[in-house]
């Protein structure tokens, strides 16, 4: 069986027979497969049950097309039928870092995606290829945190990739760092929608568990440079809230009277942004409307940040090293959207019209940064900053976090004696 390097290569499939011929396999047990087709299980332990193929008929694009008989649907047409001279396939043009996405039109929790190779020829031309899921749709889902790398594929073979819930509306294949040209003939997202989690007086939500490391131990380092880079992250379910909580660890290289971003979440019509304006003044932005709160300033030597929310009576509050600033009235009514993007290290404001020097970025490290659907106790407040037991983040959690860098930025152990310098 060809590997696959990623978060685990689930299952190969080889079609013996014509795919049309036979209902396309679901990759949840050896019962049920049509005659024909043979599959073998890397590890039956994680093969997704019950989710199904949630791509067929769904919006696609790619990043060029060779001619028409190569168009983006052909991916998601339901059959692993994998002849481009037939009509099978998707061709886009020798493209420098080709890619192909299609928009699920709401966020999903992703088990696995399945990939079928070209079968009449070139079948290594999409070996490096990257599978990425997450909210943001601009250079073809190319910034979204990565699923898997593809190592190698045979003619026309099927191999299912485990994502493991990760979750997102837009689903990218690209071939990173090179020119080439990107063909596939089916693409299957396996896939349920997010469930509401209901909290009870502030117990731990339920998550999955065993996803993956996430940086538990580690901090992201943010350099001063004249093009330094950022951090895409991507949340658990998506940020449609009525209150939140969220609190991290910053540590600043310099402090001026200069403006940090501290956090940057935007849909098309909405947006969640924390920076220090000035010295000691911190403001939340959100729906279109700004609240400023005076704070100790952040430090050299590490602070620990917290802010809280809630729609019903705008009740907003900011935190430093667990203790609890003046609350205001911010935003009553409001529901944050969902559907965005959040970055941290820059400010999704820079837009390239902007110089350089006046982007508002982050420099310095970050660490710890949790997020829930509710507002925490202030006892699990105190917990976050002192590092003791505390309900699991259900929005972003340090310890399992999807995130992709794009730029220079390092990962690096919080401890010196650790032997762990980044990914």
């Amino acid at each position: 069986m060809k590997q696959a390097e990623g978060r685990s290569a689930q299952a190969v499939l080889r079609p013996q027979v014509t795919a049309g011929n036979c209902s396309p396999p679901r990759v949840i047990s050896l019962a049920g497969l049509c005659s024909g087709f043979r599959i073998a299980i890397a590890d039956a332990s994680i093969v997704p049950i019950g989710d199904p193929n949630i791509a067929v008929g769904k919006i696609s694009s790619q990043s060029s097309t060779y001619e028409e008989k190569g168009e983006s649907r052909k991916a998601i047409d339901g059959s692993f039928a994998n002849s481009y001279d037939n009509g099978d396939c998707t061709l886009t043009k020798e493209d420098f870092e080709p890619w192909w996405m299609v928009d699920l039109i709401s966020a999903f929790k992703i088990s696995a995606v399945l990939i079928t190779n070209r079968g009449d020829c070139c079948e290594s031309r999409i070996k490096g290829a990257e599978i990425l899921i997450g909210d943001l749709p601009a250079k073809g889902g190319t910034m979204n945190p990565r699923c898997a790398t593809i190592n190698s594929m045979g003619l026309g073979e099927t191999i299912s990739f485990n994502c493991a819930g990760m979750q997102g509306q837009y689903v990218t294949i690209t071939i990173p760092g090179r020119k080439e040209f990107l063909s596939l003939c089916e693409v299957q997202v396996l896939a349920h929608p997010w469930l509401h989690v209901v909290h009870d007086g502030g117990r731990s939500p339920v998550r999955d568990s065993g996803t993956d490391l996430g940086l538990q131990g580690r901090t992201l380092n943010f350099p001063k440079e004249p093009k330094s880079g950022f951090v895409v992250i991507s949340p658990m379910q998506p940020l449609n809230l009525i209150e939140f909580t969220l609190c991290m660890r910053v540590t600043v290289e310099y402090v001026d009277d200069g403006k940090i971003i501290l956090f940057s979440y935007r849909s098309q019509s909405d947006e969640l942004r924390i920076l220090r304006e000035t010295k000691g003044q911190f403001a939340l932005h959100m729906g279109g409307q700004s609240v400023m709160f005076a704070l100790p300033d952040l430090s050299t030597l590490g602070s620990h940040l917290c802010v809280t929310w809630e729609s019903k009576f705008g009740l907003t509050a900011f935190w430093m090293n667990g203790r609890r600033g003046v609350r205001k009235v911010h935003n009553v009514g409001h529901i944050l959207q969902p559907g965005g993007t959040t970055v941290l290290g820059q400010d999704q404001d820079a837009e390239m019209s902007v110089p350089e020097q006046q982007k508002c970025r982050f420099v310095g490290e970050i660490a710890d940064l949790y997020m829930w659907d509710y507002v925490l106790k202030t006892r699990d407040i105190e917990a976050v900053f002192q590092v003791h037991q505390f309900p699991s983040g259900n929005i972003f959690d340090w310890k399992i976090l999807s995130y992709k860098i794009i730029g220079n930025v390092m990962v690096l152990p919080k401890d010196n004696d650790s032997e762990e310098y980044g990914d």
